[in-house]
């Protein structure tokens, strides 16, 4: 089945002078077929759990073998951070601000075209088998949820518009991960589509003692810093099962004249980092190794690294910890790598392995115990986050084994897979093909490439720096010269002699938000070049600490004006401290909430105000280590805080660090640490 550009036209909707902006490298030819594209996506895979990328005993053979057949690409970066964000990059070749899928759990606005409906209407069949998370939230909820804003079954994030940015409210509806989206026919999501699969089996008995198995949930046997494995085995895991269903599409689609374009897209090995025995032990202790910048004390770093405790464990994790959590996250990209050998045979198998465009990539990467952190987090530009693996073989172009030096974005392989496979380009996409590079016409493709972090930050990287515009946020920016310090060890952005730098990087993020139209782009220079117009309202201190004994200590916090605000309500401040290992509620351990009896009602710049002395004691449970100490203000009335007086951070700030020593079950010691001043403006 063909479809001329005629046609192609009438089906995505395109005016002749849309189709003046259409862009091919070259027209179909009928003596040469359309290539098959496959695209394969995994879900926080950072380049070191790669083989072709890396030189430990980790193990992913069949990728190796697709680089031995294609490109590898070095420098490929994300568009935007984290999950969805990213793969409507991938999906639809725009930017975040174009596509506006700008934080996670938005919905993609089904105008926009992407791979799976632009290939339909050029007359491929397509399938999706994996994690969307373009639809919504991924998890539909039977009972109101708290995260939801009190709603049940399929939810999402509203984007809207103010005039110093985007904010978000839950609003019911979405299509979730089970329901054909973006053109694309065959579907197979990782909720209800993979329960009826484990029923059809004959392995329901899974979901009897799982409630809540499926997509990112596979079951962990235990809490994160423990080993821990999947509880369902290696033959009935939801990798499985998008793998099978896949190899089936291939077989299928292989034996009809119609080309077919396929997204697999796994959901690990993102956390929980529990691959299915015996994949979790297949590296041992002995055979890993730290990351050479692992031990980076974050000194003059943004204070927001030091205070993710979620993330951050150095002083709170052993070595083994990071070291079993290291050969889990290797254990699990292997046990992937055989899934994704199973479709490679399947290619071989029906005679299409040299008619299939093959992409493999990630979203983003996880920190896999880079400068002290685990997991990800919205608050750096670290390489173990932002540049992503990238192998790709187009039968005809891609020279087998080779390395492509080049910046890369992710927006780049949409453009590059369409006119690969003689399918034009739709308008309005941001991307570039890598044709030209490929082929050889040209020897570079970027000088510089841009990334999104969740509207908040935008992280630069040109052939030598890395450059992280904290834009959202009272909070240093970071400069790294990824020449010298490729462990991004020392930020250079204070750094006298490196202004210069700092300032035409400043000026090459300027010039994209404006020329790529992104809406916010005069406010965001504003808050960069004008800092103190929008320096935060309130400032919390705590004056005052003492350790009582008896797991009691006693403080106060008084919070400084610095600029007036309105702000209608009666406030009561609050404290949350927040240590993932002792965790009742998401990642807070516990709290000290003061009601006094006449609250906060107006704010006076210049004036002081102090809460406390007040008595807190640490509930059993609350164990020795270090609590990242969260404070804001809240009107319990109105279930609100006071709106965007802290320049971006919501109602709450991080204050410093508790720390609790304990032996033999008691609690000997309890001391407070202010965050330090080196890491903030």
């Amino acid at each position: 089945m063909r479809i001329d550009r005629r046609e192609f036209m009438k089906r995505m909707g395109m005016t002749a002078a849309m189709a003046a902006g259409l862009r091919s490298e070259s027209a179909p030819n009928e003596a040469n077929p359309r290539l098959n594209i496959l695209y394969i996506m995994t879900d926080q895979q950072p380049v070191s759990c790669v083989g072709s990328y890396t030189d430990s005993p980790l193990q992913t053979p069949h990728l190796d073998d697709l680089a031995g057949a294609g490109c590898v690409l070095d420098r490929l970066y994300i568009g935007a951070f984290p999950c969805s964000p990213s793969r409507a990059c991938q999906l639809t070749g725009r930017y975040a601000h174009n596509h506006g899928v700008v934080t996670n759990d938005v919905l993609l606005d089904p105008a926009l075209p992407t791979l799976g409906t632009v290939c339909r209407s050029a007359g491929y069949a397509t399938g999706y088998f994996g994690k969307w998370h373009l639809g919504g939230n991924m998890y539909v909820t039977d009972t109101p949820s708290k995260r939801a804003g009190g709603l049940s079954g399929n939810w999402h994030y509203e984007r809207l518009s103010t005039p110093r940015g985007w904010t978000f409210r839950p609003a019911a509806g979405g299509q979730g991960e089970d329901a054909p989206q973006a053109g694309f026919d065959t579907w197979r999501g990782g909720w209800r589509d993979y329960h009826e699969w484990l029923r059809r089996i004959g392995q329901g008995a899974y979901l009897g003692k799982h409630k809540r198995l499926g997509n990112h949930n596979d079951a962990p046997s235990g809490p994160e810093g423990t080993h821990i494995y999947s509880q369902v085995d290696q033959k009935h895991h939801m990798a499985a099962f998008f793998t099978e269903e896949t190899v089936q599409f291939v077989r299928e689609k292989g034996s009809a004249e119609q080309p077919w374009c396929a997204v697999l897209s796994y959901y690990g090995p993102h956390l929980p980092v529990a691959p299915p025995k015996p994949w979790d032990t297949m590296y041992s202790l002995e055979q890993v190794r730290l990351p050479a910048n692992h031990s980076d004390p974050l000194d003059g770093k943004p204070l927001r690294q030091r205070n993710g405790r979620r993330n951050y464990k150095l002083g709170t994790w052993s070595d083994e910890q990071y070291l079993d959590y290291i050969r889990r996250y290797w254990g699990y990209c292997s046990y992937l790598d055989e899934q994704i050998g199973r479709v490679f045979a399947a290619l071989r198998e029906t005679g299409q392995w040299d008619t299939t465009i093959i992409v493999f990539t990630a979203d983003h990467g996880d920190m896999v115990g880079a400068h002290g952190m685990i997991f990800k987090l919205g608050f750096c530009g670290y390489e173990e986050l932002f540049r992503v693996p990238g192998i790709l073989r187009i039968p005809g172009v891609t020279r087998a084994g080779s390395r492509a030096p080049w910046l890369v974005n992710s927006v780049d392989l949409l453009p590059t897979l369409l006119a690969s496979a003689d399918v034009p380009v739709p308008p309005g996409v941001d991307g570039q093909s890598l044709l030209p590079a490929l082929r050889g016409d040209r020897s570079e493709h970027r000088d510089v490439v841009f990334s999104d972090s969740l509207g908040k930050s935008i992280v630069c990287r040109n052939s030598r720096f890395k450059f992280v515009l904290n834009w959202a946020v009272q909070d240093l920016h970071e400069l790294y010269d990824l020449q010298t310090d490729p462990g991004e060890l020392r930020n250079l952005a204070t750094v006298k002699e490196h202004q210069g730098t700092v300032r035409a990087l400043k000026e090459a993020i300027y010039g994209w938000l404006r020329s790529t139209g992104h809406t916010y782009a005069e406010e965001i220079v504003d808050r960069v070049e004008h800092p103190d117009a929008h320096r935060i309202a309130i400032v919390p201190t705590v004056d005052h600490f003492t350790y009582l004994g008896e797991n009691v200590f006693e403080w106060s916090v008084t919070w400084r004006v610095d600029r007036e605000f309105k702000a209608e309500g009666a406030f009561w401040n609050y404290t949350h401290f927040v240590n993932k290992q002792y965790a009742k509620d998401g990642d807070i351990a516990f709290r000290c909430t003061p009601f006094p009896a006449v609250p906060f009602t107006h704010w006076q710049a210049g004036k002081q105000y102090r809460v406390g002395p007040v008595r807190v004691a640490i509930p059993a449970g609350a164990g020795a280590g270090d609590y990242a100490v969260r404070t804001g203000l809240y009107d319990p009335k109105k279930r609100k805080g006071p709106g965007d007086i802290l320049n971006g951070q919501g109602s709450a700030v991080m204050l410093g660090t508790l720390t609790v020593r304990a032996a033999d079950g008691r609690v000997t010691g309890v001391a407070y640490r202010p965050p330090d001043k080196k890491a903030g403006r």
